[in-house]
Parts: C-alpha cells; structure tokens; sequence
C-alpha cells in the first residue's frame, strides 16, 4: 500500500483536528489532533521549525543563522549519504510543517505494520516540550510528547485505545551515512527541535496499535552533541 497525502483540513471545535486523508489498494485515514493550547500555537511551533528545517538542509547543523561557517562544509561531507529524518518523510521543505510531520510518521507506520489497513487512526497531542525551542510556550526541562491514540475499522468500529507518553530516550548510531529504519537527526536536535520527540511519540503509538512491529523512533548520529 502506497499512503500518500492528499489534504490537510482544519476545523475548529475544542481544537483544531488536521486530517490527513490516504488511497491506495484500501483507503486508511489519520487524523491528528492537538489540544485547544498546542492549535493556538501550532502556526508559531510549525513557523520556528520549518526555519531551522530550511538552515539544517542548507548547512547541516542546527540553528537558525544563515550565513555558513568554516566547518558547515565538513558537516555535509561528512553525512552526505545520510537519510536524514525529516527529510525522508517530506522532501519538499515547502510542504514542511509540524503537523505534516507528525502525520506522515504514522502514516509511513500504518503503511509498513499493514498494508491493507483500511480504516482510521486518530492521534490526539495534548502536550508537547522541548527542552530550548526558541518559544517560551513549549520549553520545559525536557523533550516529551504525551496524548492518546485511537483505532477504528472500517466500519467505523472503535478496536483499540491507548494513553501515549514518552520523552527522549536517546539511541546512537556510529554511521555517518545512516539509511537505517529510525528516524536520522544530529545530536542537538534532541533538544531543539520538535522532529526527534515526534519520532518517538509515533513509535510508542504505532507500537501499540501493532505490537509485533518494530516501529521506527529517533536515532542520533552524533553523541558528542547530544
């Protein structure tokens, strides 16, 4: 099965619901969700991100300044054949946002755990930190996701329920050109940007949906930064 993005809608009742709607051999929808705090800041979230998004894929490192250092040079030599996370699900930087993000981690999930899934999965964000985003409103101590996930058949019969949390739990690779099934990043992006965290907060989610599949999470390609 092939799962691809054909619409983003908002709708506002108690927050604000982006439906991800995908076709293939059967048709599976995603729906995410983020509490009435996270959708009142999601354009500001999804807006720093996709700028730090944009300086990673120019001179791989993370940040915000845009003119290149010395060392950016060695930084893309370096990981030149790496498959970088963010990357991978959303090659175009235009069609970048956290939600979209978010979206398409569970969507390449259900696609890989089963094929023939053809119902609805709804995923609900009711908290969301990282430890130095560059917005006091989702800074803490640490990164941590938490929420809840929700399957239905497609008979619209709810199957299963479950509490999503988790933080960070950081997992090394010594590869410079990482192809792996995880989620690729460099070390400071653990605690700068919203991809790592979202990267584990699917896989706990995938995990329970579909217990035998070894869902895919963050993995960190420098440990020195971490």
């Amino acid at each position: 099965m092939s799962l691809r993005l054909l619409s983003v809608q908002f709708g506002l009742l108690a927050s604000i619901a982006l439906t991800a709607t995908t076709a293939s051999a059967g048709d599976a929808t995603v729906e995410l969700v983020f509490d009435e705090y996270l959708s009142e800041r999601m354009d500001a979230i999804s807006r720093i991100d996709k700028q730090r998004e944009k300086t990673f894929r120019k001179f791989r490192r993370d940040g915000t300044r845009q003119a290149q250092r010395p060392r950016d040079s060695l930084n893309r030599s370096r990981f030149f054949k790496t498959e970088w996370g963010n990357e991978r699900l959303i090659p175009d930087l235009d069609d970048y946002s956290v939600p979209a993000l978010i979206t398409e981690m569970m969507m390449r999930g259900i696609k890989e755990a089963d094929s023939d899934f053809d119902g609805r999965v709804v995923l609900e964000v009711t908290n969301l930190n990282v430890a130095n985003f560059p917005l006091a409103a989702i800074q803490s101590f640490n990164s941590r996701m938490e929420g809840s996930v929700k399957m239905y058949d497609a008979n619209g019969k709810l199957v299963a329920e479950h509490d999503v949390w988790t933080s960070i739990v950081p997992n090394f690779s010594a590869s410079r050109n990482y192809k792996g099934p995880d989620y690729a990043y460099r070390g400071t992006a653990a605690a700068t940007r919203v991809g790592p965290v979202a990267a584990e907060f699917t896989e706990e989610a995938l995990s329970k949906l579909f217990p035998e599949y070894d869902a895919p999470g963050a993995v960190f390609l420098t440990s020195a930064e971490f």
